[in-house]
């Protein structure tokens, strides 16, 4: 049986799997090697994601004892049969969006790839042992195709395969949005809301959000790009800290994290924490930033010249519209600054990139990605609210995808960085901490790691980077062995948060 919830914020073991850094190409991403336990068809491609995942299941010491056997369920003492799985990759979009301004088109470091999906899901299936509901689904931006992100991942092959040799256990593919952008070439002309909301749940941290020191002390007003500030008024006041959760990811018997190893333009980078991000049905729940610069009582953006103030005002303004000439002219003249502030004032293309919260400054978000992790190991699934101890219930694991990472303008231009790796353990922290070394950064200059270590209330982590074990690797036990050893690649961050976030020696 699952251990009571206070274990989850004890768990400080990291299990870490060298694989080469490809994946298979086709769907369904078949393994290429038989295995005891599975039952399935033989893929002749190459299958990498497939064995990391089984083996980082076994060194994470899920069932041990039957390793190798026919009567292997790592998973069976985390799921049991007729319950509801949610299973939540990083699908943020549907295509690199660094193709026009970098010349990106890869996508394998932008998403949790399909072959990583596909065999979480089989010891899934394994573990419901033929009875049970399996939802996948993610809330990617606004602007994202849907059915081009599943055609992406091969989703659809995947659970056309499974269903068949399941039938007992019920699939749901789910767009997790409330809200999505029509968009016309690279500008959102118009909004389509879905106001049927028994899917969703607001779940209120109240006083208790890490956010309330800033409403309390600085009088400040929250955003995010590309939306209005009215909702978030609305939902983020003095006292008053609500978030749009979808349902089911709160209240599934076990809840599967699948995050894509990147850096963030806003968060420094983006792994287990940041991908609660995407249980949001409506980003505008989502503070991202405080409005304005600092010598105007924000974080939104460094201070600059009267134009690049002028440049965010205007955007705001737009953001705030769903469509009409108004917010085409506002579009037009936003553009008109930035070409500007480029060709007369000398500002590097990359510096726009800091709007919007980009950049280390970022005092907000770091506090948003922590209060959703929060929201989620203490939300009281009976009493339908947050109480002060772990819900024993919560049955939760994370497994990262690293096999190919993302860097520079990520995590919606990301350009990959070959780190062959997988990730997996029962607590969001300590993956993060160890994924952040591994990136060749410093553990306490990520925000919402550092600050993770240090929660009073609703705590996420009862232990210190230190006390983090990573198994797996001959020599590697330990944070410091990464640092230490060298064992990191050197992966280079958004250009908002160089020279901040780097491990340097001594």
């Amino acid at each position: 049986m699952t251990e009571p919830g206070w274990s989850i914020i004890e768990k400080r073991t990291v299990a870490l799997v060298q694989e080469k850094p490809c994946y298979c190409p086709t769907p369904p991403f078949d393994p290429s090697e038989p295995y005891p336990e599975y039952r399935g068809p033989i893929g002749s491609e190459d299958n990498p994601a497939y064995r990391a995942v089984r083996k980082v299941l076994y060194l994470l010491g899920l069932d041990k004892d039957h390793f190798g056997t026919a009567l292997w369920n790592p998973l069976g003492d985390l799921i049991f049969p007729g319950n509801t799985v949610v299973v939540k990759p990083n699908w943020v979009c549907h295509e690199n969006l660094g193709k026009r301004a970098y010349g990106l088109t890869d996508t394998d470091s932008l998403i949790t790839h399909g072959s990583i999906v596909r065999a979480v899901l089989e010891y899934v299936c394994l573990a419901l042992k033929g009875r049970g509901k399996v939802i996948l689904g993610d809330a990617p931006i606004q602007n994202t195709d849907w059915q081009a992100l599943v055609r992406l991942t091969g989703t659809v092959e995947i659970i056309r395969q499974l269903r068949e040799r399941f039938p007992g256990i019920q699939f749901e593919l789910t767009d997790f949005r409330l809200e999505r952008a029509i968009v016309r070439g690279n500008r959102i002309v118009g909004k389509q809301r879905s106001f049927v909301d028994h899917n969703y749940l607001e779940v209120d941290l109240a006083s208790e959000s890490l956010l309330e020191p800033l409403l309390v002390e600085k009088n400040c007003c929250f955003g995010v790009a590309n939306y209005g500030i009215n909702r978030m008024r609305q939902a983020h006041q003095p006292g008053r800290h609500i978030y749009l959760l979808r349902r089911e990811t709160i209240e599934a018997d076990v809840f599967i994290n699948l995050p894509k190893i990147k850096t963030h333009l806003k968060a420094g980078i983006t792994c287990a924490l940041k991908n609660l991000v995407g249980t949001v049905g409506m980003k505008d729940y989502l503070p991202h930033f405080r409005l304005g610069s600092p010598s105007q009582g924000g974080d939104e953006y460094p201070d600059g010249n009267w134009l690049w103030h002028l440049r965010w005002w205007l955007a705001h303004k737009e953001w705030g519209l769903d469509s009409g000439l108004l917010k085409l002219l506002l579009w037009a003249a936003e553009r008109a600054c930035g070409l500007i502030l480029r060709m007369l004032c000398g500002y590097p293309r990359d510096y726009f990139n800091l709007g919007g919260g980009g950049w280390f400054g970022n005092d907000t978000l770091w506090r948003t990605i922590l209060d959703l992790n929060r929201v989620f190991f203490y939300y009281d699934r009976s009493a339908g609210k947050v109480t002060d101890t772990p819900v024993q219930s919560v049955r939760y694991l994370a497994i990262a995808d690293g096999l190919i990472a993302g860097h520079r303008e990520s995590p919606l231009s990301p350009t990959p960085v070959q780190m062959g790796i997988v990730l997996a353990a029962m607590n969001p922290v300590a993956l993060d901490a160890v994924a952040s070394a591994l990136m060749g950064f410093d553990v306490v200059k990520i925000p919402q790691i550092r600050e993770s270590f240090c929660i009073q209330r609703y705590p996420l982590a009862k232990f210190l980077p230190e006390e983090i074990e990573i198994v797996g690797l001959d020599g590697i036990a330990g944070i410091r062995d990464i640092y230490h050893k060298g064992y990191f690649v050197r992966c280079e961050p958004s250009y908002g948060w160089k020279g901040h976030i780097e491990y340097q020696e001594g």
